[in-house]
């Protein structure tokens, strides 16, 4: 079998640098590895997809959320299978697909997958814009205060892993405030004021927080989480509480919603998903069952 290997050796401020070649040499110990050198995310979404027009049998991404995000733009729709293994800052993906945090062990139970052919499928959302754009996401789309904090916490170089993603909360603090959603679920129009915004395709964001504890792999459903609008002291509480993954009643300033569509109307909001600046509303998010083939490489969202 012959793999494609999306390589970011900056993913996790560089972290892993060092473990790339166990990394590939245990991949390559399952499947022929043919490594893809680039030098933007432009470029290598550009070679993955002439990759894909070559015929590779799979892609594998080695990096984080964003890293995924660049590659599957690739291969979503088709029958292409795509692996990650994590080497990023936070890897809620790889937690989401029931990956091993190590990558060694993750490019191992990967390759092993591949090359037996063990395959499944998962959802996808696409992004919709009124310009004929489309992006697909794997994992969860913040908008507004979160989506700050995840921008600015991918720009910062200290603290290293997750914890930046709690300095840069703090340092975003200023921007701190509620907006009101104008949003159609399922083409039913609502107004929804709210602090936090997130559309999931799975659960977790920024570092293990729970933002949609329902959301699965392969429902084919969205996910839809808003929280407050609180004060911050209330929010901080809440957000707290994420980490445990188990709703509270006493939460009342929480909605969730599961639909098959979402409509954003506000437009000029900040926007990420997989961690990835994206651009602003307005936009159509719309769940794209069985969109991606990924490798079974161990237990996902979906079967927990």
């Amino acid at each position: 079998m012959r793999v494609t290997v999306a390589l970011n050796p900056t993913a996790g401020g560089g972290r892993h640098g060092t473990r790339l070649d166990a990394v590939l040499d245990a991949l390559g110990r399952h499947v022929d590895v043919e490594v893809l050198t680039t030098r933007s995310a432009a470029d290598a979404l550009a070679g993955y997809r002439e990759a894909v027009e070559r015929g590779t049998d799979a892609l594998v991404a080695i990096g984080g959320d964003g890293t995924f995000h660049t590659a599957l733009q690739a291969v979503a729709g088709g029958r292409t299978p795509i692996g990650l293994v994590p080497t990023g800052t936070c890897n809620d993906l790889a937690d989401a697909l029931g990956l091993p945090p190590d990558p060694v062990d993750a490019a191992r139970s990967v390759g092993a997958a591949l090359a037996a052919g063990r395959t499944r499928e998962v959802d996808l959302a696409r992004i919709d814009y009124p310009d004929g754009r489309s992006v697909r996401y794997a994992s969860v789309l913040m908008i507004g205060y979160a989506a700050s904090v995840a921008e600015r916490g991918g720009r910062l170089r200290w603290p290293s892993g997750p914890r930046r993603y709690d300095v840069a909360a703090v340092l975003q603090l200023p921007s701190f405030r509620a907006e009101v959603y104008e949003v159609e679920l399922d083409g039913v129009a609502a107004t929804l004021p709210a602090v936090l915004f997130a559309v999931g395709n799975t659960r977790r964001f920024g570092g293990k927080l729970h933002v949609c504890p329902s959301a699965r792999f392969d429902d084919g459903l969205l996910d839809v989480a808003t929280m407050g609008p609180n004060n911050l002291v209330a929010t901080l509480g809440t957000v707290g509480r994420l980490f445990s993954g188990v709703p509270r009643a006493s939460d009342t300033s929480t909605r969730r919603f599961r639909v098959r569509s979402v409509h954003v109307a506000n437009p000029g909001l900040l926007v990420c998903a997989d961690g990835e600046a994206l651009p602003p509303p307005p936009f159509t998010i719309t769940g794209e069952p069985g969109a991606l083939v990924v490798p079974q490489a161990g237990g996902a969202d979906g079967d927990r």
